[in-house]
């Protein structure tokens, strides 16, 4: 009996540090926010930037975005906030570079996506703005609702949260 359980735990032990390492490895493509092997002061940038945000101190999150993309270029959140920075501060064309990085090394992270397509209806190309929904349709039903709804109302701030 002492036997059986010792190997029952050693199984549960094993098991718990797979499903961890399965975890931590979700075949994420560059650091993120949660990941150990990030830049730290990219990671403080980051953090900055959003606090800007939060206050829509946008010059200042776009600096502040700008020194966490300059301390680890494949942060992908990173990017995001530096491009949804530039829109709100109607920087279009810089909003667009840093969304189109985020794609690049993240496709399937939808925020960028539905970002960009905003972004496309700032600028009146609503066929571009199309293009991008039925990526975001494809990566997150929900999000694409209040985009569709932005796009057809030619409004890239309706739904969009800040």
């Amino acid at each position: 009996m002492r036997m059986l359980r010792y190997v029952l735990g050693s199984l549960l032990v094993i098991s718990l540090a797979v499903v961890g390492a399965s975890a931590h490895d979700s075949g994420n493509s560059g650091p993120s926010s949660t990941q150990t092997q990030m830049n730290p002061q990219a990671k403080i940038f980051f953090d900055q930037g959003q606090e800007y945000a939060k206050k829509r101190s946008w010059d200042l999150a776009i600096a502040a975005y700008q020194q966490a993309v300059r301390a680890e270029p494949k942060f992908v959140e990173a990017w995001n906030g530096l491009g949804h920075a530039c829109r709100k501060a109607k920087q279009y064309d810089k909003a667009l570079d840093a969304y189109k990085q985020a794609i690049t090394l993240k496709q399937d992270y939808a925020n960028p996506h539905e970002y960009l397509a905003r972004t496309y209806v700032a600028l009146g190309d609503k066929e571009a703005a199309m293009r991008e929904y039925e990526i975001v349709k494809r990566l997150d039903a929900r999000m694409a609702v209040d985009l569709l709804k932005a796009i057809e109302a030619g409004d890239p701030d309706l739904g969009d949260e800040d």
